[in-house]
């Protein structure tokens, strides 16, 4: 006689493994999107190489082949690239300066004249952008020009266009978001609502955050429409009145149709963690999940998502992380544990 009873619950734990293994089976394939891949802070990617420093040496890490290419630099911070040339702020000299690296000769060149201790450059094609001393720079590499373009800070580029942040030259607003033409000379007001700032450029569009919001708003303004849209803020106030979406505009980055941005407070809006917005349809996707408080600063380019992220918030370990996220395979919202 055929025991049913032990039938059925060898069939039930059976199926109980199979399911449990399948959740095992995506939760890896879903981990295996998110990638650590070394120890450091500010990084930038572009095309497929991912740079990062770790204040003496910086890292070019290859996406394709997975090798780490390091260039001494002691003092080094804020790297950015562009096609195979880099640039970072360096102090190993006792004198802030920036520095020019071209990948193919190794070879490196510096930039002296109008750099403070807090100049952050930013590079698109043969051109470098920075400030210093509330005062706007641009550098063209390949007629070794340099010129001071405008008043304020944290500037971003894109082809012809660069974008800053000023509190003196709009006499219609205290605090705006300006755009400099290269070939014109012109200049133009993008924003000047709340206190827009860390301005980012891509294409004809143009992503800040809004500080006077507790770093918490991100807005994204289209020169070819004319039209300024909120990417973050959705609503004013959560149930009890109390503004929300904070905190998720300390660092920002664009390309394409897509921003990235970090959050680091639980609210109506959203769970900490780096966020990917589609330009296109309009959403918001969670890519990665961490506790609240925690700081990241994610760089895109392509389906590569880049951050780094500090562990002292997550483990007590004195480090920094860089990881990496593959946008290409399905977007799951990953957790850190």
């Amino acid at each position: 006689m055929i025991n049913k009873g032990k039938l059925c619950s060898t069939a039930l734990a059976s199926a109980f493994l199979v399911f449990i293994f399948l959740i095992l089976i995506s939760a890896a394939a879903s981990a295996a999107q998110v990638m650590k891949v070394g120890t450091g802070y500010d990084p930038a990617v572009y095309d497929n190489k991912v740079v990062w420093t770790n204040g003496v040496v910086i890292h070019l890490y290859n996406l394709t082949d997975g090798t780490d290419t390091k260039v001494s630099s002691a003092g080094s911070s804020s790297p950015d690239i562009y096609d195979n040339k880099l640039v970072w702020h360096d102090e190993s000299s006792g004198t802030p300066r920036l520095v020019v690296y071209d990948i193919p000769t190794a070879t490196k060149s510096y930039i002296t004249q109008n750099v403070d201790q807090y100049s952050k450059p930013a590079i698109h094609g043969d051109r470098i952008v920075w400030s210093a001393n509330d005062s706007v720079y641009l550098m063209n590499i390949s007629t070794s020009t340099q010129a001071e373009i405008g008043n304020g800070s944290n500037p971003d580029i894109y082809d012809t266009k660069v974008v800053y942040y000023s509190y003196s030259e709009d006499p219609q607003a205290d605090i705006t978001i300006r755009m400099y033409d290269i070939n014109t000379q012109e200049k133009a007001t993008v924003s000047s609502y709340g206190d827009p700032n860390i301005p980012r450029i891509w294409g004809t569009k143009v992503i800040w955050a809004d500080l006077y919001n507790q770093q918490g708003y991100i807005a994204m303004y289209d020169a070819s429409t004319n039209e300024t849209i909120d990417v973050t803020r959705q609503l004013d106030t959560d149930p009890d009145g109390n503004e929300y979406g904070a905190s998720t505009g300390t660092h920002i980055a664009i390309q394409n149709d897509k921003i990235v941005y970090n959050k680091c407070v639980d609210d109506y809006e959203g769970t900490p963690g780096v966020y990917v917005y589609n330009i296109t349809t309009g959403q918001n996707t969670l890519v990665y999940g961490y506790p609240e408080d925690v700081y990241t600063t994610p760089e895109v380019y392509n389906n590569t998502i880049v951050w780094g992220m500090d562990r002292n918030y997550v483990d007590s370990e004195d480090s920094n992380d860089i990881y990496l996220y593959n946008f290409s395979e399905q977007p799951g919202n990953l957790t850190m544990r």
